[in-house]
């Protein structure tokens, strides 16, 4: 994620009395804050810094940056009726790069709570807001709230503490960004311990009990507008990793990609009650007592592709890790498919716990498993509308595979992972697994899986390389209230010999893209470009040069944004792809 901090340029004609005014620039200012500071100084140079955090927020506007100075704050950051502006967000970011010398914000919590207002930030009517490089400590229950507010980003934070770390609410709330952020929720404590201090199992009294105040997760959402973006997060020691409690018809189109998430006493992945458009994908977890949890949820298109899920082999990791997922229904039911396709799971724990009512529209294909310990599947009651195939796993299928005739091209083998103690599930070569796979088929993302070789490889990776998947789509729930329309954002890239294939997230109208409009960089050196076209019913943007360097990041700018076919200007928010700042 890139600062918004541009320069907003502007001119000013105005004829007074026969004076006609010069032109007048208006910059972007700079506030300092520090624990030290004074709020009777300016707080616009780092020498005269304000004490008040909330205090320099107020003075701030879109394109405005507060920069917080190392130390310790007991503050609660309030943002309220804060106005950012697309590409000019209001910023509230820690001075320093190094993580040692982020600021620091101390909720004041001695101890975990099951009902405490130990707070961090409040963002309410506010948007386009930044925050970054910041650590939180000793913040519960709830120590982040974002209520009614859009296009909020938190970068690079460091958060110890929360029981939902992040929690957003209002039918108003929309486009949530989190990523890069560190959250350790209770320390090796919280992985190893076995009971409380009366006695009861950890899980139940974590799950519902005395110890409750861990049953949380980094962000929780209900009732709101959904398009949230959670990526590139390292999560370790919490109850859950992500978790969100949706209402039916809103809390859609979510995406949750490139997290490390390890010891997890129950979930790293669990939606509740309902979803909708929910892409999870290239996650590696590690330890996890269950990493997808599908209860009692309706709505459905999940896709859960491209995951890499491993576990220890020891005795404490056996004996909390039961089983890699659980899918089933009893009072709600999906009703679009979950789709779980080329991921890699190894450990002792069981795959999936399909029982307790019925698992519907669960599509499981080019799955690899390797059982250190158990039998592998746990399928207690059958439905038709569920499909196995072209999976691998080294324990035989159970009965209700075999018997309602899934797995026709399955195979039972080792397909041998090359390090699994490392955490490393890319296929040795010979590899069982290899050109062995379905060929994936997603009509509503009008998405055919791509490979190499005859066939797409069994599991989480391709020819040693992650999994492709299909680029994310804005959907609007069925029944669904969305109060907005969605700026198209830049969502997937890829390389293909001399064409950058640019995926959005909504349609662009052609009809808006100026010659050359589009800027392309790799590795800093701008490429010739030849070429722009459209395809796949102008969510896809292809921009041919030249040529492309074999080496260095991919950043992008847009001389003029392109459109919509909703009307909506597309936005640099949330982009897969750097963008290019001279």
């Amino acid at each position: 994620m890139i600062p918004y901090k541009t320069v907003l340029n502007f001119f000013l004609a105005v004829t007074l009395i026969g004076i006609i005014a010069m032109p007048v620039t208006v910059q972007s200012k700079t506030y300092f804050v520090s624990p030290s500071g004074d709020d009777t100084n300016s707080g616009t140079t780092i020498n005269k810094p304000l004490s008040s955090i909330t205090g320099a927020i107020a003075q701030a506007t879109a394109g405005d940056t507060v920069y917080l100075l190392p130390g310790t704050y007991k503050e609660i950051i309030n943002v309220v009726d804060k106005k950012g502006m697309p590409e000019k967000a209001i910023c509230i970011f820690g001075y320093s790069n190094k993580t040692d010398d982020y600021p620091v914000i101390d909720g004041g919590a001695v101890k975990p709570l099951l009902d405490g207002s130990n707070d961090w930030i409040y963002i309410k009517n506010s948007e386009w807001i930044e925050v970054a490089k910041i650590k939180f400590k000793d913040g519960w229950t709830n120590p982040i709230k974002v209520n009614n507010s859009s296009y909020i980003s938190f970068d690079s934070c460091v958060f110890r503490g929360g029981k939902r770390v992040i929690t957003v609410e209002g039918a108003s709330s929309h486009h949530i960004l989190v990523e890069n952020c560190y959250w350790d929720q209770g320390g090796e404590y919280l992985w190893r311990i076995e009971k409380d201090s009366v006695g009861v199992e950890a899980w139940l009294s974590m799950h519902h009990v005395n110890m409750g105040y861990f049953n949380g997760s980094l962000i929780d959402f209900s009732g709101t507008g959904g398009s949230i973006v959670i990526r590139k997060n390292k999560i370790v020691n919490a109850f859950n990793g992500i978790r969100y409690r949706g209402v039916k018809g809103c809390d859609s189109n979510v995406e949750i990609y490139d997290n490390d998430i390890s010891n997890i006493r129950d979930n790293d992945f669990e939606p509740e009650y309902y979803t909708y458009n929910l892409f999870i994908y290239h996650n590696y977890s590690h330890n996890i007592h269950r990493t997808l949890s599908v209860d009692n949820v309706e709505g459905g298109n999940i896709y859960y592709f491209g995951n890499v899920i491993t576990l220890d082999n020891d005795l404490w990791t056996e004996k909390i890790c039961t089983s890699f997922g659980k899918v089933y229904g009893k009072d709600r039911l999906l009703s679009f498919p979950l789709y779980v396709f080329n991921n890699s799971f190894y450990g002792a724990a069981a795959a999936y716990k399909m029982d307790a009512g019925s698992a519907v529209n669960f599509k499981h294909y080019n799955n690899a498993y390797y059982f250190t310990l158990h039998d592998g599947f746990v399928i207690n009651k059958w439905d038709q509308t569920d499909g196995f195939d072209y999976d691998i796993s080294n324990k035989p299928w159970p009965e209700n595979i075999v018997n309602n005739k899934q797995e026709i091209h399955g195979k039972i083998c080792d397909i041998k992972f090359t390090d699994p103690g490392k955490r490393d599930l890319t296929l040795q070569p010979g590899s069982k697994g290899i050109d062995a796979g379905k060929i994936i088929k997603l009509k509503e993302l009008d998405w055919t899986q791509s490979y190499i070789g005859k066939a797409p490889d069994v599991g989480a990776y391709e020819n040693g390389k992650p999994v492709d998947g299909p680029a994310f789509r804005f959907m609007i729930p069925p029944q669904g209230k969305i109060s907005y329309k969605e700026k198209p954002r830049l969502v997937k890239d890829v390389i293909y010999g001399n064409k950058v294939i640019l995926y959005f997230s909504d349609r662009i109208d052609p009809l808006s893209v100026k010659n050359n409009f589009v800027e392309l960089y790799k590795g800093g050196e701008k490429l010739s470009i030849t070429s722009v076209s459209f395809s796949n019913d102008n969510y896809q943007m292809n921009v041919e040069a030249n040529s492309i360097p074999a080496s260095g990041e991919l950043s992008v700018s847009f001389k003029t944004m392109p459109k919509g076919i909703n009307g909506e200007t597309a936005t640099y928010w949330a982009s897969v792809i750097k963008i290019f700042r001279k």
